[in-house]
């Protein structure tokens, strides 16, 4: 295989070891007081333990395969950041559940289901392709979390540094996934048909998770909570409307993650979280 990284040199992929001491504020609503905005957060928090083995195990089954040196070497970090991912957010979920009396294996069986089914009906390299997808997704967001500090006004502090920890990474290992698929011979077509797809897979889990925590704390019919909120993601100024022109950037025929070389972004955060 004549894999090449096109991950810049001067972004190494090693995984970090954070402590994060969530309790307190996973038992409220820690994202300025905003239900909506807080189970946003947590939703997703929710999805990436299953997700991330998913990741890991789609990555590795081409690893033997790569002979690019420096690929091998991004793919091990790679794996684990992925691995410390899992367990930070596996932490924090099962606090935030016993915490907010939250069904803890709700998201598990949806995505258990998701995995098992693709497990047996779809190729491994089809398999890595949802992963090269879903980590450009996770990347874009990422990249926003990082580029519009906004996204984070009003959090809790503490929430606040494990979600930039979490958008560094994603950044720094953005093509790894990309690069292995790239020259494990998965082609460009799938992805974007894959991209689809597994846009709206992460959308339908997250808004699941919402309404599940939602409807235990007595708001899943207030309108008002899901107006705001809804506003919020996808309205003039929403968060989630801000990431479609990289969402569409995929798309392109020539299209590598570090066409946007968003490292300067990486360091500056990075250094303000080993300062901190």
């Amino acid at each position: 295989m004549n894999a090449l990284s096109r991950t810049p040199v001067e972004v190494p992929i090693n995984p970090r070891h954070p402590e994060f001491d969530l309790a307190d504020c996973l038992s409220r609503d820690w994202h300025g007081n905003d239900p909506f905005r807080t189970a946003f957060f947590n939703s997703l928090s929710l999805t990436f333990p299953k997700g991330e083995k998913f990741f890991i195990d789609s990555v590795r089954a081409f690893q033997r395969g790569v002979h690019d040196p420096k690929l091998s070497q991004e793919i091990r970090g790679f794996i684990g950041q992925e691995a410390i991912h899992s367990r930070e957010h596996k932490q924090m979920n099962d606090v935030l559940c016993s915490a907010r009396g939250y069904d803890a294996n709700y998201m598990d069986a949806r995505l258990d289901r998701d995995t098992a089914w693709a497990n047996e009906n779809l190729e491994p390299i089809t398999r890595l392709g949802a992963t090269v997808t879903t980590e450009h997704l996770t990347a874009i967001l990422g990249n926003a979390l990082l580029t519009n500090p906004a996204w984070l006004d009003g959090a809790d502090p503490r929430m606040a540094e494990l979600w930039r920890w979490h958008a560094i990474e994603e950044v720094e290992h953005k093509a790894v996934a990309f690069d292995t698929y790239i020259a494990s011979g998965g082609t460009r077509k799938a992805l974007r048909t894959m991209l689809r797809l597994e846009t709206w897979q992460l959308l339908r889990h997250v808004f699941a998770g919402m309404r599940m925590m939602l409807r235990a704390d007595g708001l899943h019919l207030k309108p008002s909570i899901w107006w705001g909120g809804m506003k919020w993601l996808f309205g003039k100024s929403g968060i989630l409307r801000a990431v479609v022109p990289e969402w569409r950037d995929f798309m392109r025929a020539d299209f590598h993650p570090w066409d946007a070389n968003n490292r300067e972004l990486i360091e500056r955060w990075s250094a303000a979280a080993t300062t901190a």
